[in-house]
């Protein structure tokens, strides 16, 4: 994944728009992948000039590298700020070609692929900041400009700009003054001193744009290094080599990066016709084969007219470098002196500084302005030394390995002379020469493959096709000779043993043998010193019966596996079949089984109920009663008739348990007891409760007590009729009692279950002729718990009980309601969004008596609002709650201090320990007081945000 992000991120920094090409590669690449038991283990890339007068020149509708406009364009906007960057329009480095943009790019998209590529190839924040820092100060360098004036009779450069250089200086984190120094003068070292030249503003610029270049290209090349050491192979390898360079260039201005564009051109299409043409020719004739040579265009002779000593072009510029008044002018004149009558050169008819090249694709005309300073291209001893000094890391470390490399090269030309001379160093023409000759020889240990783009038309359009352009790129490269030595020639080499493994299975395949498979094809048949040389039409028919006899196997070899694997399938779904046939077979008999079994039951309970029948009426003509078939009327306590509605097992137990006895096998839904004898019952369920509780509870005179001022109605409970929340918040609209059990009153989410059970359990309390005494306190009880072990049913609990209280002609089905709905507010308040709604309506239809109690447990549970789903009891109500609401009354408590003092203190069923200590007029000091309950020898103590009456509760 590493070698794949190498490619955008040094495409961003090496690709620019051209006339051309919108992502034209403006530096050659070669990329060696090194393979390790068939999987990429690393690989190195190398860079070739790269094109760096691009930084600060291009031509009209190009642009400069993509890097500068994706930066501009992706950068947030703190860190263009830091780094004091505009938009492109306002850079000269950046808006000479005219047009900043190129239709279907996105350059902030690119960016944030740019910095994952970084992320992926671990470049730090500090290292990705600097190369930033660094980009940023080349952009600022192009905008500072130069105005001349006149000193000591000479014209001298001046910096116009002086917020540029601070800027430049404190990116880079470099001297202003020395900065400034640079471009504008020229230090000329002696033995004993320095001496600074001031420039003219042409100079100056020069300088300017030599510190920019100079940057660009020793970052390019960091970047390029900073790769090959994180996907550096660790051991030698076999390599897969791709050489991706640019291509043939004829602007309508070539300078000296086309020349040697354009000779790197001339040189790999000389390797390309040695390799296609030469060697395949030499090798017919090593082979014996009858051979006649095809002629093709040898571009030797440019070649040489560009690069051979001591005259070549190349020579020549290498050769002017050195000397100090050369100029440009002198360059050409000494070609035209030393090629004019060569017919690959033409001089121009007027006195133009330029030349034309006759290349293998045609002729290029070169202009040689500053020829000679591109090809010298050094970097100045005080600029180095002014960028040694930097803070900045990465610019420190850039310009100390370029000054690594310049001493190296000076020591090895002191000790390969023979006597010493001053240093000269390697201009970009020698250098460049080097890296060709070395990258040839690199391909030459190869097998190549020549890979050949062709540019469909030179209008960067896409569906276009023209034809003369096309057919110009295909001569001048030389691929019709290609395919005309491919046809008339033996493209295809087998080894004779190869030759025999390889086709041996095309034998017997109707032709005979291998050889009459070949005489058939009807080719003439040369005969080889050591290896086999085919047509390639008779390499593809042979290709194809060894298509054919490969088919012919695989089907054999698919038709057995297919049986195979067919029959092992039958086999095990066989026995799958059988097993399920065995399955279904028993589960049928035993479904007939207890179909049989149920039918005998209810047989045997027919003949039961029958034989019962006739000896009840046997036994009540006998006493002279008549029997009651069905009830005719409810108890006076019903609204509807509610027995038929289901109670829980568990309460079942309880309620039986309660009332003395215990009916086997009792319907949940029958009544507790029947209808007949439900008063009775009652009757004595209440004597019970009041024999086993009897001094439990009893009635004293109340304390003294000041009201309460907080405990006042709302001034706005006007405005929450018990309408307006039904409309809102309720499935259906109210209809009075026993309306609820055919559907909930309000939507629930996660308890509808339970909304249904608590709902029948309700209406069951409410209308049960059988409840009375403890079993009614613990159907009561059982209600409550429901509510505080789920939070979200408490206002359904308390809605449906108000919905069975509203407009009930029953009095004593209402007075049990309410009763039931002031117990409910006794353990749990309302939620905040029902409490008023509540509050309105207990204030306008509770029962009488009621009205006080409720509205006193509302308002307190509103004033404790704060605490919601807290602010409810632990347990149930105890029995002095259920007590103290039956008969509307206050309740009282006995306190006793631990230094002998004892006291009543009026209780509320929800009073914490504070409560009470506040009671005894302790309204400052009640912090630290605590309560405590002795039940025979066992005392509990209650921590102080407990309920007091919870530990009654939880003793009963």
């Amino acid at each position: 994944r590493q070698i794949l992000e190498a490619t955008p991120l040094l495409e961003s920094f090496g690709n620019a728009k051209t006339v051309r090409n919108d992502n034209s590669s403006r530096f050659g690449k070669f990329v060696e992948i090194f393979l390790e038991d068939g999987l990429i283990c690393g690989a190195i890339t190398s860079q070739y000039l790269l094109e760096k007068s691009r930084v600060v020149f291009q031509a009209k509708t190009e642009r400069n590298y993509h890097i500068f406009y994706e930066m501009l364009a992706g950068l947030p906007s703190q860190q263009r700020q830091r780094y004091c960057l505009q938009g492109a329009e306002t850079y000269y480095y950046l808006n000479q070609g005219g047009n900043c943009e190129i239709p279907g790019k996105d350059d902030a998209e690119d960016f944030r692929r740019l910095l994952n590529t970084m992320e992926v190839l671990n470049f730090s924040m500090e290292e990705q900041n600097s190369i930033f820092r660094i980009l940023s100060s080349v952009l600022h360098l192009g905008n500072v400009y130069f105005e001349k004036y006149e000193t000591d009779c000479q014209e001298v450069a001046t910096v116009v700009s002086a917020t540029e250089i601070r800027t430049v200086a404190e990116l880079l984190q470099v001297s202003p003054e020395g900065l400034q120094k640079a471009i504008t003068f020229k230090v000329t070292e002696t033995q004993r001193e320095k001496i600074f030249t001031p420039l003219t503003v042409e100079s100056a610029v020069d300088a300017r744009d030599a510190i920019a270049k100079t940057l660009y290209s020793l970052l390019f090349g960091w970047l390029t290094d900073r790769i090959n050491k994180l996907v550096y192979p660790r051991q030698e390898a076999l390599s897969i080599a791709i050489l991706d360079i640019y291509g043939f260039e004829d602007l309508s201005f070539n300078s000296f990066e086309q020349l040697c564009i354009n000779y790197a051109n001339e040189y790999l299409q000389f390797f390309f016709n040695r390799i296609v043409f030469q060697e395949e020719q030499e090798e017919y004739i090593r082979e014996q084969i009858e051979w006649k040579e095809i002629p093709f265009s040898d571009n030797l002779p440019c070649i040489d007219l560009i690069s051979q000593k001591p005259y070549g072009i190349l020579r020549i510029l290498d050769d002017q470098s050195c000397f100090p008044q050369a100029t440009d002018h002198t360059f050409l004149q000494k070609c035209h002196y030393h090629h004019g009558t060569n017919p690959l050169y033409t001089k121009p008819k007027m006195p133009l500084p330029e030349f034309t090249i006759k290349h293998y694709a045609g002729k290029v005309t070169y202009q040689v302005h500053k020829f000679l300073d591109k090809n010298y291209d050094q970097v100045r001893q005080d600029v180095l030394d002014l960028f040694l000094s930097s803070r900045t890391k990465v610019v420190a470390n850039l310009f100390f390995g370029h000054a690594q490399v310049m001493a190296r090269q000076r020591s090895l030309i002191r000790r390969s002379s023979t006597r010493t001379r001053r240093y000269k160093a390697p201009t970009v023409a020698a250098r460049f020469q080097q890296s060709l000759l070395e990258l040839v020889e690199k391909m030459e240990r190869c097998n190549p493959f020549f890979v050949r783009c062709i540019k469909p038309n030179n209008k960067k359009e896409p569906g276009l096709f023209e034809a003369d352009v096309v057919r110009t790129q295909l001569r001048y490269s030389g691929i019709l000779e290609t395919i005309r030595i491919r046809k008339e020639g033996y493209p295809i080499r087998i080894p004779f043993l190869v030759f025999i493994d390889r086709y041996c299975p095309v034998r017997g395949l109707g032709s005979g043998d291998t050889l009459g498979v070949v005489a058939k094809a009807g080719s003439s048949w040369p005969y080889p010193c050591c290896q086999l040389f085919l047509k390639e039409q008779l390499y593809q028919a042979l290709e194809s019966k060894r298509a054919r006899a490969h088919h012919l196997a695989a089907l054999t070899l698919q038709r057995y596996a297919r049986t195979f694997f067919i029959k092992r399938r039958f086999r095990s779904l066989r026995r799958k079949i059988v097993l399920l046939q065995s399955r279904a077979r028993g589960y049928l008999a035993r479904q007939r089984y207890r179909r049989m079994r149920r039918t005998l039951i209810k047989f045997r309970s027919l003949v039961h109920i029958y034989v019962n029948r006739r000896r009840y009426l046997k036994v009540s003509t006998a006493n002279g009663h008549i029997p009651v078939l069905r009830r005719q009327e409810l108890t006076r306590r019903e609204v509807v008739d509610v027995t038929h509605l289901e109670i829980p097992a568990e309460l079942m137990g309880l309620l039986e348990a309660a009332a003395g006895e215990r009916v086997p096998h009792r319907h949940r839904s029958q009544p507790l007891v029947s209808p007949r004898d439900g008063r009775a019952v009652a009757s004595r369920c209440a004597a019970a409760a009041r024999e086993v509780n009897a001094g439990c509870v009893v009635l004293v005179p109340p304390p003294a007590l000041q009201p309460d001022p907080q405990l006042t109605l709302p001034l706005d409970i006007n405005d929450y009729p018990m309408a307006k929340y039904v409309r809102g918040h309720f499935q259906v609209r109210w209809d009075g009692p026993g309306s609820s059990a055919q559907c909930p009153a309000r939507s629930v989410p996660g308890v509808r279950g339970r909304t249904w059970l608590s709902l029948w359990q309700i209406l069951r309390f409410m209308g049960d002729p059988g409840l009375g005494g403890t079993q009614e306190t613990l159907f009561g009880n059982y209600i409550v718990q429901k509510g505080l072990s789920v939070p979200g049913l408490r206002d359904e609990l308390l809605a449906q009980a108000a919905n069975q209280v509203w407009r009930n002609t029953n009095v004593n089905n209402e007075e049990r309601g309410w009763l039931l709905l002031a117990t409910c507010l006794s353990a749990f308040p309302p939620s905040a969004a029902f409490d008023k709604y509540l509050l309105k309506f207990v204030s306008d239809y509770a029962f009488a008596g009621y009205k006080p109690v409720c509205q006193r447990k509302l308002m307190h549970a509103m004033a404790h609002s704060q605490l919601g789903a807290a602010a409810a009891r632990t347990f149930p109500p105890s029995l002095l709650e259920w007590t103290a609401n039956r008969r509307q009354a206050s309740m009282a408590l006995n306190l006793h201090c631990f230094n002998g003092v004892g006291s009543m203190v009026l209780g509320r069923a929800c009073a914490h320990p504070q409560c009470l200590a506040v009671g005894r007029g302790l309204a400052e000091g009640w912090r630290g007081w605590s309560v405590a309950m002795k039940a025979g020898a066992h005392w509990a103590e209650l921590a102080g945000h407990d309920y007091v009456l919870d530990l009654v509760s939880d003793l009963e």
